[in-house]
Parts: C-alpha cells; structure tokens; sequence
C-alpha cells in the first residue's frame, strides 16, 4: 500500500494552532487542502494565517516564490462539512472530547467517499473508542503529529483495534512521503511518547514534593 498520490484532497477539521499546522504540511507536500471549522469565518482565518507563514519560508528561502503561491492555490477553506466531498484522507484536530469527535467522525462518514481515510490527531483518547462509533472503523487511524508540526519530525500512526492493515500502512507512508518520520504502535494510553514521558514528569512532581529541587 503506497502513500495518497499528491492529486488527492487532503482534509483538515478544526484550524487551531495544530490542525493550522497539519494543513500545512500537507499543502507544502503538494496536495490540495480544504479546510472546515464549526466556527464561522475560523476557517478562512486559518487559511490567511498559513498564507502568512507560507510569506515567512520565502524569506528564509525554505519555499521559492512560486511554490508558495502553488500551495495557496492549493489550499481551500469551506463553511459546510459537505465541501469536503472527495477527499482521499481527513484529519481531526478539534477539541478532546471523544462524544465530540464521535458525531464529528459520524458526519463525515455521510460525506466522504467510503475509500477516504479518517484520521484523528488525538494525544490521549483511545482510536478504538473513537472509531468504534463509525459504521466503517477499518478506515479510522490515528496520526498524533507533535508541536508544531511543520517542525517536529514524528507521526504515532495509531491502529485501533478494527482498523484495517492496509489503512495504517496507508496513513504511515502518506506520512512518510510528507517528509515526516512515522512510528506504528499500538492503541495504548498515551499511545508511545506520552506514555513514556508520563513517569517523567510524576518523577520530577514527587522530587518538588519531597523537597529534593526547587522548580
């Protein structure tokens, strides 16, 4: 299973500071990227302030001129979930709640071709959960991008229990042809980087409660 062709609309859903820079990542890859918020006017906000930073790798000569004005081509903010009929792969940012993202995942799935991928960017809820709601949970994976994510190199691809094999390879090679470095793991909590970071953090807490270091 090979990565998305670049020709394939990529999808973004919620246009905060990570779904901003997902969307990025795949429009300087080269796909055409549509971009919904609930709020109104948030998605084209989001669309002027990638714009922006686009204007930003130009003059750092990480972007050539033309290839900024190619991506802005590429790049579509819409008002209604129905404008992103015909994407290959949709990925969520919004907020972390799993009800939330449940009815979000089950709109799409009225609206997307049934071969698109479905994806959430989820750092702490399960993939399994999630996509359990869906009447295609084969197609549902997880891409944990890191802040900010033009910059930091790793994906997690998480596999739920029902997603498909091929799904995942999928959603890992996109990830791969995006210049990222993607890790396949398991739907665990905090899925590999989270969870190995976790005792870190409660290690430091009981170091300043034991008195041991200021913070």
């Amino acid at each position: 299973m090979t990565a998305l062709d670049l020709s394939s609309p990529v999808a973004v859903v919620g246009t905060g500071t990570m779904g901003q820079g997902i969307a990025q990542v795949a429009l300087v890859a080269g796909h055409p990227v549509r971009l919904y918020d609930a709020a109104p006017g948030r998605a084209r906000q989001a669309a002027d302030a990638i714009g922006a930073r686009l204007d930003r790798l130009v003059e750092k000569e990480r972007l050539t001129a033309a290839e900024r004005d190619a991506a802005r081509a590429r790049l579509r903010p819409v008002e209604e979930l129905t404008g992103l009929a015909g994407c290959s792969l949709v990925v969520e940012a919004i907020l972390e709640r799993l009800d939330v993202k449940q009815e979000l995942f089950r709109a799409l799935e009225d609206v997307v071709p049934d071969g698109c991928l479905l994806a959430t960017n989820t750092s702490s809820l399960s993939v399994t959960a999630i996509g359990g709601a869906l009447r295609l949970p084969g197609r549902f994976v997880g891409l944990h991008f890191f802040n900010p994510a033009p910059l930091l190199p790793l994906v997690e691809v998480v596999s739920g229990f029902a997603t498909d094999v091929t799904c995942a390879t999928r959603a890992y090679e996109t990830a791969r042809a995006w210049g990222k470095t993607p890790v396949a793991c398991a739907d665990t909590p905090g899925f590999i980087v989270n969870r190995v970071a976790r005792p870190f953090y409660a290690e430091a807490f009981a170091v300043y409660e034991s008195q041991g270091a200021d913070p």
